[in-house]
């Protein structure tokens, strides 16, 4: 190389050296600049979605809460939710994003805690409007009907639905709560209902629930005896209720509640007793003492038992309206009116306690003894009897014990107004007649106290 063309490449190096220190110091100006200029200005951020890069922590406070999220078609917004942020709540925000890259963009959240009266007004106000609004919409789309497994005729059967584009109102709903707490403004994404289809593991699944449903037991605990509901024997049809137990047709079970009840009932039917002189009679139907099955009641829960995912023991007595559930007859304890020898037979565990003459009310009128299986209400020491006489006027009888037996004042009472030659005496009836209530010589009246208790049947007769 000769000597000119030596010196001729000198400048160019220093050339090139010049350009790349300059390029060096370039840069290194901009990240000392961008590092200060960042020290108070956001870095490449967006905070609920707003862009706030390049700007302080009051200008990114004033713009998010002059903005508002418009609707794209993929989120419900509701506008009147919406809660200006606190400047203190984009700070800490800054500081977060300060501890980041500046060579990476991010997207923050900015919450507040929102007030009791807030929270009240978005519940009770704007969701009832947020669910109606999820309503309107889909009436104009196709709803979606999932698959769902059934019982039809005795057999399992899959039912296919229909695919559709309705929005899922119960997740919607859900994440309307969760973000009314804390959210600024309530945007809720627009999902749409699942679709449950023929083929899928949930359907599977399903199919073996029914069938071991279908295995399942209800037992019947009644006074005497048990009676066992085994689900495949009773049911021919049923469905899927929302909590995943099975809905069944009531047809067969409520067939033979009816006929259980009519059989086991005794409220409202007659009924035979022996007299204390061995005869056997039948009380009268109608009074107030017996017992029912309650057969809506029964019906419905050992079909909604039927429907669980286990066997259920159920107890009659809880289905029993009325007094004297299980009794036969009379039963052992009771007392015996015969309004023909007016007298009171107080039984008690089959043994007879007392034997007391009484005078009634007359056999027929206003003023009559009603003839029936009633029971002793309560038992009250010492009351006053109120009413009217036959003529109009008032009476107010006062007693030392008082065990009524139907609500319209009809009771077993003593009656120290009496003449002690009434009682037993059917031919002072006439005259002597009570206003329907069993009058008891006051010397006697306790010992039908001690003997009796409340519920205990009183059967009157003629």
């Amino acid at each position: 190389m000769s000597r000119r063309e030596k010196f001729a490449k000198k400048p160019k190096k220093k050339l090139w050296t010049r350009i790349v220190v300059g390029f060096v110091l370039v840069l290194f100006g901009g990240f000392i600049g961008s590092h200060f200029y960042f020290q108070n200005h956001f870095k490449f951020t967006k905070i609920n979605d707003v862009d706030v890069s390049g700007l302080t922590v009051a200008q990114a406070t004033k713009k998010l809460n002059m903005s508002h999220i418009d609707e794209d078609g993929n989120y419900l917004v509701v506008r009147d939710s919406k809660i200006n942020v606190n400047s203190q709540d984009v700070k800490k925000l800054f500081k977060h994003r300060s501890s980041m890259s500046a060579m990476t963009s991010a997207k923050l959240s900015a919450k507040s805690d929102v007030t009791n009266k807030q929270l009240n007004y978005r519940l009770k106000t704007l969701l009832p409007k947020f669910e109606n609004r999820i309503d309107q919409i889909n009436t104009s789309r196709k709803q979606t009907i999932d698959s769902k497994v059934i019982l039809k005729d005795g057999k399992i059967v899959v039912k296919p639905g229909q695919k559709g584009n309705t929005l899922d109102k119960a997740k919607m709903v859900k994440a309307f709560k969760n973000q009314a707490k804390s959210s600024l403004l309530i945007s809720v994404k627009m999902s749409k209902d699942d679709y449950v289809q023929p083929n899928s593991s949930q359907i599977a699944k399903q199919k073996k629930q029914l069938a071991n449903i279908l295995q399942n037991t209800v037992t019947l605990n009644t006074y005497n005896k048990s009676y066992k509901f085994v689900a495949k024997r009773w049911v021919k049809n049923g469905y899927p209720t929302a909590n995943g137990n099975y809905k069944f047709d009531s047809t067969k079970v409520k067939n033979w509640i009816a006929k259980f009840s009519k059989k086991v009932d005794t409220l409202g039917k007659s009924v035979w007793i022996t007299t204390h002189q061995g005869k056997r009679v039948r009380v009268h139907a109608g009074g107030t003492y017996g017992w029912k099955v309650n057969q809506r009641a029964l019906t419905k829960n050992i079909l909604k038992n039927l429907g669980r995912s286990h066997s259920v023991t159920m107890n009659l007595s809880h289905y029993a309206v009325g007094t004297g559930y299980g009794i036969k007859g009379s039963g052992k304890t009771y007392v015996a009116i015969d309004l023909q020898r007016l007298h009171e037979y107080v039984y008690k565990n089959g043994k007879l306690m007392a034997n007391i003459p009484i005078m009634s009310g007359t056999l027929t009128g206003g003023n009559r003894t009603p003839q029936g299986a009633f029971y002793i209400m309560y038992k009250q020491r010492h009351a006053t009897l109120r009413g009217k006489n036959s003529d109009g006027s008032k009476y107010a009888s006062p007693v030392s014990y008082w065990e009524p037996l139907t609500n319209s004042g009809v009771g077993m009472h003593d009656s120290p107004w009496q003449p002690a030659s009434v009682y037993g005496n059917p031919s002072a009836r006439a005259q002597y007649h009570s206003h329907g209530c069993l009058n008891n010589p006051p010397s006697r009246m306790g010992e039908v106290w001690k003997n009796t208790h409340t519920l205990e049947p009183v059967f009157i007769y003629y």
